[in-house]
């Protein structure tokens, strides 16, 4: 189940603020406490001093009157005007000490001036009272700081995260398949790479959709046109009034059959490829390539071409022997359909740096280099219905090629003679791409 980010940050943000907050009032508690102490003891001191030097001290001496302040709790005595406190055994060293007393824990500074001594006194729960509630006054600031600031960090996590609930609430809505611009907005540095992968991605998706549908429109469209031819020829083979115009009349319904054979196993071909399901291993090139000339050779004397393969004995590389099949067949075929009666086609493989170069050399009428990339779109025929095909072959070598991380183009013959190259650069070792 997945969590709000902001959530997270929010509360991760809260208890470091809490624990930072407790271990700065802890801290801030020790120190007031430790201050209010030695404040304590310096009140001692100055209470001591001010009895040795008040100028009513002789006052004092010839009446015997002692000193007690009951508000806060200081007992103060000058020997030998006032008697001894009675927890007061012994004489005492001048200075600081604590002592337990019969009437509780004390406090007391004593101090020694020529004949007198003073002795000042304090119960410890009354020091300890007081610290206390002065040390806890002084938490009083923090205790309200760190809630403010927790609402604070809320308020302002919030509003640095509203652009991205609009953007995610905007992407819910928005008609990104149909070609809607996003218009996300600026985002936060650390989030505007995302949204910017995100963008780049759903525009990606929108050519790949709208590639799919136009793919899928002109497949229609080629399947429906023999279909359609097919109909027709076999409305006329049955108004046929005699055997030999029925046979007649057959042979166009053969070829659009085998048409519509050739275009459905292509289209097939093709969504094969596309999925990327194929298996690796060692191929001798050379040997599938001697296949595929005596698979074409048929066709080949059929137009009148001369079929020839220009290859070592053996050549081998790491591959798909599918995808290999793919583009060299159809290099083949669109060659055979493009080169004239009495023109040659040859497939030439030959080692070449970190790989093997392959290309199906042909003799026909060539191509204008401004056109050679569009030959590679699916369903793209340079000379219209005149000559026989689906316009899928190259597409289909192209994705092929892809696949297997080979370079695929077209380009002139090195002799200058008439024609057109299909060269494929096909790396000794292909590993498989999605």
């Amino acid at each position: 189940m997945s969590s709000s980010f902001q959530r997270r940050l929010l509360v991760q943000t809260a208890l470091a603020v809490v624990v930072l907050g407790v271990l700065a009032a802890v801290a801030q508690f020790v120190l007031a406490w430790r201050e209010l102490r030695e404040s304590q003891d310096d009140m001692l001191r100055q209470v001591a001093a001010l009895a040795l030097r008040h100028p009513g001290r002789e006052h004092a001496v010839a009446h015997g009157v002692g000193i007690g302040d009951h508000d806060s709790r200081i007992h103060v005595a000058l020997l030998p005007v006032d008697p001894a406190p009675s927890w007061l055994a012994t004489p005492r060293p001048s200075g600081l000490s604590t002592l337990d007393t019969a009437a509780g824990r004390m406090r007391v500074f004593v101090q020694h001036s020529g004949r007198y001594t003073v002795v000042v006194a304090q119960p410890t729960h009354a020091r300890d009272e007081l610290a206390w509630n002065a040390a806890l006054r002084a938490l009083a600031p923090s205790a309200l700081l760190v809630p403010l600031l927790i609402g604070l960090l809320g308020r302002v996590v919030r509003r640095e995260f509203a652009p991205v609930v609009r953007a995610a609430r905007k992407l819910e809505q928005s008609e990104v398949l149909r070609g809607a611009e996003l218009g996300l907005g600026p985002m936060p540095a650390e989030i505007q790479p995302f949204v910017c992968a995100i963008e780049g991605l759903l525009q990606r998706t929108h050519a790949l959709m709208r590639q799919q549908q136009r793919f899928v429109a002109d497949a229609a469209h080629e399947l429906r046109t023999p279909l359609t031819a097919l109909a027709l020829q076999a409305r006329n083979v049955r108004h046929a009034t005699s055997l030999d115009e029925a046979r007649l009349r057959v042979q166009p319904l053969e070829r659009g059959i085998e048409r519509a054979r050739k275009l459905s196993e292509q289209l097939l071909d093709l969504a094969r490829i596309e999925s990327g399901d194929v298996l690796h291993e060692t191929v001798d090139l050379a040997a599938l390539a001697r296949e595929l000339l005596a698979e074409y050779h048929p066709l080949a004397e059929q137009r009148h071409i001369d079929l020839g393969l220009d290859a070592p004995g053996t050549l081998t590389l790491d591959s798909a022997a599918p995808l290999l099949r793919a583009i060299l067949g159809n290099g083949i075929d669109n060659a055979l359909k493009y080169t004239p009666p009495g023109g040659e086609v040859t497939l030439r493989l030959a080692g070449s740096p970190g790989g093997v170069r392959a290309e199906v050399i042909d003799s026909g009428p060539g191509m204008p280099v401004e056109r050679r990339r569009e030959v590679f779109k699916p369903f793209t025929r340079l000379h219209g219905g005149e000559v026989e095909g689906t316009g899928l072959g190259l597409a289909i070598a192209q994705e092929a090629a892809a696949r297997l991380g080979a370079r695929i183009a077209l380009r002139d013959r090195d002799d200058g003679a008439p024609g057109l190259v299909l060269r494929v650069e096909l790396p000794a070792a292909s590993a498989p791409r999605g």
